[in-house]
């Protein structure tokens, strides 16, 4: 597993995000131990990491203190046995643009909070039940039934909102591209600020903001539409 010690000491930490992964990468076609550029990445990605579990756990309604140092650890032990193989480069919300490698594990760290709390979604509105013998004890008492009902009927609206959303999504992305990918870097990809997501598009960071506007409405009449067509 990665050492979490800050090795900001070494020659590696006056390195840009980039430079330390090309050397996790040699390191590792080489055999040798993937620190410390491996362990400095990874504490300059824990805050926005920790940012997006928050996100994630929101959407969710669910999160407690202990989620963020697990996700990310299992973010990271992800990112050691499969994410080094993977990443390419390449975004996959913009063609023909370059990924960066934070961006790559911010991806990677959202997608294991999802998996995280959609598990416990899962678990509340579908709870084990007893295999039917005498020695199993008392059943939930009715309050707790009311309780665990509600959250799952609360839990089954979120997915829908969240299919509603990703719907309205995929039409913004097939009527208005310029101003998808904006949306998508700086609301799905974590991007931190609109600097950085005009950087990435290549655009001014005026025109970012406007692109990010104009998502905002767009999305904004297409969940009304949807949401009509739903009932």
């Amino acid at each position: 597993m990665v050492r979490w010690a800050r090795l900001t000491s070494t020659p590696f930490s006056s390195l840009s995000d980039d430079a330390l992964f090309d050397a996790v990468i040699a390191q590792r076609s080489r055999g040798e131990p993937l620190d410390p550029p491996l362990g400095m990445l990874l504490e300059r990605w824990r805050r926005p990491a920790y940012l997006v579990i928050r996100r994630v756990g929101a959407s969710y309604r669910r999160g407690a203190p202990e989620d963020e140092p697990e996700v990310f650890q299992e973010s990271a032990r992800k990112l050691i046995e499969r994410g080094l193989d993977q990443f390419h480069g390449v975004s996959e919300g913009i063609p023909g643009k370059n990924a960066s490698p934070k961006t790559f594990f911010l991806r990677i760290v959202k997608h294991a909070a999802i998996d995280r709390y959609r598990a416990q979604r899962d678990l509340l509105a579908n709870p084990r039940e007893g295999d039917g013998r005498e020695d199993d004890g008392p059943g939930d008492s009715p309050p707790e039934v009311a309780i665990a009902t509600t959250r799952a009927r609360r839990a089954e609206e979120r997915s829908d909102a969240q299919e509603i959303y990703w719907a309205a999504f995929e039409r913004l992305r097939a009527e208005h591209p310029n101003e998808a990918a904006a949306w998508d870097l700086y609301h799905h990809q974590d991007v931190e600020d609109h600097e950085q997501c005009a950087k990435q598009l290549n655009i001014s960071v005026v025109n970012s903001y406007k692109r990010v506007s104009r998502a905002q409405a767009h999305l904004r009449r297409y969940l009304i539409e949807l949401a009509e067509e739903k009932g």
